[in-house]
């Protein structure tokens, strides 16, 4: 019966599952069994957890473990996509579902508690663009970056997503060819950035997210060789996130009313001002009213002749 039980939990996970946690490159002292779902939140408690670190909290995930606690990894690059479930990888990597859409929040609670403990880290969230590209400048040194290529698809001249896109992936690129040479000197590499803007303009399944995430994982492959090149015990992680409740392609859009083509308000009858006028000046005088009347008894002096002595009085006088 348990493992029924066990299946049908992962089942039920997998089909709510909004992106993976993907497994690039890891040291040896670090292992990645298992194919248990991991909940989004405890993304960055995993990479905590990973530098040697005790966390706190009810994750039971058993995907990591660690075999040599002396000899953790030295270095974490974590590469966060927004927007997107699923990108292309080669090599042997080891793939979990991930559910619920709470990594960005994981990886802020992750970077406050580096921050915490003066653990060195280099934070580029291209989320918020501008702020983004004075953290890689902070991180790698204010030059020149190269700007991706168009595509057949993603052209900079008609949509403005397509234009800061390729200019995130041109950082990616210019971040792997001076990983080495880094001015910050950083343990954790965090890369954040979104392709919503990209699926809106195109649509979620379209040619252009196709080619994005070529794009995406042609990088990110330079990214990974240039972590191993510089170090043999990086942990190297990626992963995706896609909260499918709020995202919608053009081809789901709603049907066009045809019977209201220009999209105007509902039409009211003739009487609807004027009920809209009793009921709204009958509650204005209403209120009126009860105001009144409990400002009224509020200020009532309650002396022997008054009712609400004779009322309430517990020794009722008998007049002679």
């Amino acid at each position: 019966m348990l493992p029924k039980v066990v299946v049908f939990s992962l089942f039920i996970a997998a089909i709510h599952a909004t992106g993976e946690f993907t497994v690039l490159n890891s040291p040896k002292a670090i292992s990645f069994k298992g194919n248990s779902p991991l909940n989004s939140r405890y993304v960055g408690d995993v990479l905590y957890a990973a530098m040697g670190n005790a966390i706190v909290g009810d994750s039971d995930w058993s995907g990591l473990t660690i075999n040599d606690p002396f000899n953790l990894a030295k270095g974490v690059i974590a590469i966060h996509v927004d927007g997107i479930s699923h990108i292309t990888t080669a090599g042997n990597a080891k793939t979990y579902e991930l559910y619920g859409s709470n990594t960005g929040h994981s990886l802020n609670s992750l970077a406050a508690e580096l921050e915490a403990i003066n653990e060195p880290l280099c934070d580029i969230n291209f989320e918020q663009h501008d702020e983004g590209v004075q953290a890689f400048k902070s991180c790698f040194g204010d030059f020149e970056t190269v700007t991706a290529k168009p595509t057949k698809h993603l052209n900079p001249e008609l949509h403005s997503s397509d234009k800061q896109f390729l200019k995130e992936v041109g950082f990616i690129n210019a971040a792997s060819e001076n990983l080495a040479e880094m001015l910050k000197p950083s343990n954790i590499l965090l890369i954040r950035l979104s392709v919503e803007g990209i699926a809106k303009a195109h649509g979620e399944k379209s040619i252009a997210m196709d080619e994005a995430n070529k794009l995406l994982s042609t990088a990110i492959g330079r990214l990974l060789a240039a972590a191993q090149k510089s170090s043999d015990s990086v942990l190297f992680v990626q992963s995706t996130d896609k909260d499918a409740a709020n995202a919608r392609s053009k081809r789901e859009a709603v049907d066009p009313n045809k019977k209201n083509t220009f999209n105007l308000a509902e039409y009211y009858n003739d009487d609807y001002p004027i009920i809209f006028n009793i009921i709204l000046w009958f509650m204005v005088v209403f209120a009126l009213s009860l105001l009144a009347i409990c400002y009224a008894i509020a200020v009532m002096d309650p002396g022997r002749d008054s009712i609400i002595y004779r009322m309430t009085s517990t020794r009722m006088k008998k007049d002679n």
